[in-house]
């Protein structure tokens, strides 16, 4: 029998008694006790067995697809997934390719009909402590949240892992600085960043990429790779209030894999947390400056016919609706995003005019409408041919049927001759 081993180990398993390497020894030498042939191996680590989006499952999914197995081998179910609805589609999945699963230490087989409710206990069981185990996680993260935990604190500070302390990153702290005095000296966001990139300051992404080694999530770059400043980099350092020394934890929650905002008064805040860098004045300033200039909420969608609806081909950032006056009167034009707010070391200008656009739609609604009239026309014309054909296509059917049934008379008469003569049929 063909098979093939599949090991899953997640964060909260037993790292000595589920380690990968032991559950594939396990299943290796079952495997070979029964003559059984492997076709292969695959696995996943620190994956939860509540997701069923894993490279290792992915990896045996391509090889059952291709018909190459006849059986998954797997230390134990709850290696396989403990989300119970899952777990048992994803068997359903593999029973009707042929394939059964076959758990070494449980002793159970997906093939045999009297293991399928042993297979249904455990899965409820599975389901169960992962649902459990993930209270348990969120409760006392929550705790820890209670006391007070940084586990990435914001730009301008760096977490000390021996200590266990947030300590001031001197370089981020001093940009912090410069962009609230700016500000409060009335430059604006793009203004502040444009000035930030001419001087070279690092951003949050450049220093978090630096002190990790690697970028963890989608950075802003100029075209020639530098990290940039932007518009939403200084607003995020001018809204946050950890400057003035203040940890806020627990500020949303995430019910059903959707993230909940929570009101203020559910926060928990930790006076005199952080080393100030900026002060509370000054941040309520900043605050005030910022709730002053804020637009009105009622989106440019309702306003501006395209607006989300263009994109760029160069940086892949949306065209936002701008208002132009020339010579007296008002237009409106649809400027890359990336290039209005970062300017030109970050995209090109590109720009166009609501009345192109608009001309566009035009000509486009008038070449479908052009297209649809001429397919109408062509319809008209088939059916009236068809009409004056259809006279003569009926004759022709019943003539048609005529011979069809005078053929079936003859061949039922000349069946009946050959019986009543008692000579074979040919």
């Amino acid at each position: 029998m063909r098979v093939w081993i599949y090991s899953r180990l997640s964060n909260d398993d037993d790292c000595e008694m589920n380690s990968l390497l032991n559950q594939q020894d396990i299943c290796r030498t079952f495997a070979e006790r029964q003559g059984y042939r492997i076709m292969g191996q695959s696995s996943d680590d620190n994956a939860s067995g509540m997701n069923f989006s894993r490279r290792g499952l992915d990896e045996l999914t391509a090889v059952v697809d291709a018909g190459r197995l006849d059986a998954v081998l797997v230390k134990d179910l709850s290696r396989l997934g403990r989300h119970r609805t899952q777990t048992a589609l994803f068997i359903d999945y593999l029973r009707e390719r042929g394939v059964r699963v076959i758990s070494v230490t449980e002793g159970l087989d997906t093939a045999s009909d009297e293991d399928d409710l042993v297979i249904g206990v455990r899965g409820l069981m599975n389901d169960y402590y992962a649902k459990d185990i993930g209270k348990k996680i969120r409760s006392g993260y929550r705790q820890k949240q209670r006391e007070g935990i940084v586990i990435t604190p914001p730009f301008g500070y760096w977490k000390d892992r021996n200590t266990n302390t947030v300590k001031l990153h001197p370089e981020a702290a001093e940009t912090v600085r410069m962009i609230y005095s700016l500000y409060l000296q009335g430059f604006g966001q793009k203004e502040i960043a444009r000035r930030l990139n001419d001087l070279g300051r690092k951003t949050p992404a450049q220093l978090r990429a630096e002190q990790c080694g690697r970028e963890v999530r989608a950075a802003y770059k100029t075209r020639d790779n530098r990290y940039l400043w932007t518009y939403t980099s200084i607003k995020n350092v001018l809204t946050e209030e950890s400057y003035t020394g203040v940890l806020i934890n627990h500020r949303s929650e995430t019910q059903d894999g959707k993230a909940k905002r929570l009101e203020q008064a559910e926060w928990y805040r930790h006076e005199n947390f952080f080393p100030v860098i900026v002060e509370p004045d000054v941040w309520k300033l900043a605050q005030q400056r910022l709730k002053e200039q804020a637009r009105p909420a009622n989106g440019n969608r309702s306003k501006h016919r395209y607006a989300g609806l263009l994109r760029c081909q160069e940086c892949g950032n949306v065209f936002v609706p701008m208002i132009r006056y020339w010579n007296g009167k008002r237009r409106v034009e649809y400027v890359c995003k990336g290039y209005h707010r970062s300017g030109k070391s970050y995209c090109s200008s590109h720009r166009i005019h609501e009345e192109t656009l608009d001309a566009m739609v035009w000509e486009y609604l008038r070449a479908v409408r052009d297209s649809h009239v001429k397919e109408q026309k062509k319809l008209v014309k088939l059916q009236k041919m068809w009409t004056l054909r259809k006279p003569f296509l009926d004759a022709h059917i019943s003539i048609l049927k005529k011979k069809v049934a005078d053929l079936e008379y003859e061949l039922d008469s000349l069946m009946i001759e050959q019986i009543r003569s008692g000579r074979p049929s040919n």
